[in-house]
């Protein structure tokens, strides 16, 4: 059974590689009651955003996702256009979903959309409603909210109200690395069949299906970054990868295994990008540098060290030394990543090796347990 499970994940996950992977808001009326309990806030909830010379105010709702979206303030964010009814805009980390989730919004709504992590302002309703697991209101625009109504991506400042303008003009954008990749729009202008496929296939169907976890989704994305040393993209799906359940250890040992099954520098490249991401969301690596291995199946092991010494002793025996002990005798026992996502992770970093998705399918080989679970 074990094993069927593992097929069905690793082909859902050539299938995720296929199109490729990212993840954005998409959206539709929040309740009536909505706009007067942002009206009763306290002046410290309100918010200035700046738009080039528009200065436009909002009141937030005082909760557990507004408050830690304050925490973030003053920040400058490229807000992307979406569907002709909202900007959004990734946020420098993720924030807490403590508040209630809807699937409604109203003109003027300021939402937060998980697992982005993105901030949505709607200015036009297009009579959609938001799809699972829904939106998380934290404020209203006061008024002006046309401003947003333009083509193409805008630049957007948000700051405390009572924040003097000269914190907002020391923000230096270029801190946050997600900036520098380029908008929807920019893709748009260039290739406009791509925005149709990243909006569509990508965003609007391949991240929302069910075959895998969001979580084995991430950890496939993840591990084809680093395999790749693709850093523009690393912030924002290191990121998602905390929020959909991968914990911090288990982020540090994906990148130390792909250090053996992609290089020593896309690993460290990874390092870098993890330190700021950790930073950011205050997290401490929980991981110890050791610990007590998981058991071996003797007798699985026995099988690969022969077919190994087979097909390489003859050219490299110090190849089939290291492999023996240091990748199945130690990393692949190693307990801070279960065996079933080790497998995930390499087959994702391996992926490119093959001509195309179809081929993958027909080679997989899925061979003996340790501990019980499958390894490729």
């Amino acid at each position: 059974m074990r094993r069927n499970f593992l097929i069905l994940a690793l082909a859902m996950a050539i299938s995720h590689f296929a199109s490729g992977a990212d993840n954005n808001a998409i959206g539709g009326t929040s309740p009536e009651s909505l706009a007067e309990r942002a009206t009763k806030q306290a002046d410290n909830m309100k918010i200035r955003l700046r738009i080039k010379d528009t200065v436009l105010t909002a009141t937030l709702i005082d909760s557990k996702t507004a408050r830690d979206f304050i925490s973030l303030l003053p920040v400058t964010l490229t807000m992307n256009d979406l569907f002709g009814r909202e900007k959004f805009a990734h946020l420098p980390r993720a924030i807490s979903e403590g508040g209630a989730r809807t699937h409604t919004y109203e003109i003027g709504d300021v939402a937060y959309w998980s697992p982005g992590p993105d901030l949505a302002i709607y200015y036009h309703h297009d009579g959609q409603s938001i799809p699972a697991p829904g939106i998380v209101i934290i404020g209203k625009i006061d008024s002006g909210v046309e401003a947003l109504n333009v083509a193409g991506s805008v630049k957007v400042t948000v700051e405390l109200a009572s924040q003097s303008s000269d914190q907002a003009e020391k923000l230096e954008p270029s801190s946050n690395a997600l900036l520098l990749v380029p908008t929807l729009e920019d893709v748009r202008m260039v290739a406009p069949a791509l925005a149709r496929y990243t909006e569509g296939a990508l965003l609007g169907d391949l991240w929302k299906r069910s075959d895998l976890s969001p979580r084995d989704r991430s950890i496939i994305t993840v591990s084809a970054l680093i395999a790749g040393n693709q850093t523009i993209e690393m912030p924002y799906h290191f990121n998602l990868a905390l929020d959909n359940g991968v914990k911090p250890s288990e982020l540090s040992e994906i990148i130390t295994h792909l250090a053996f099954y992609s290089g020593w520098a896309n690993a460290t490249a990874a390092v870098a990008v993890a330190k700021d991401v950790f930073t950011k969301r205050g997290i401490r690596s929980d991981q110890p540098a050791s610990g007590e291995h998981l058991p071996i199946d003797e007798a699985a092991e026995a099988q690969r060290a022969a077919r190994v010494e087979q097909d390489v002793g003859p050219v490299a025996p110090g190849l089939v030394q290291h492999t023996s002990d240091l990748l199945f005798h130690d990393l692949w026992l190693r307990p801070a990543l279960a065996p079933r996502d080790r497998s995930l992770v390499t087959v994702s970093a391996l992926r490119g090796c093959l001509k195309s998705p179809i081929r993958q399918l027909k080679l997989f080989r899925v061979g003996k347990t340790m501990s019980g679970t499958t390894r490729i």
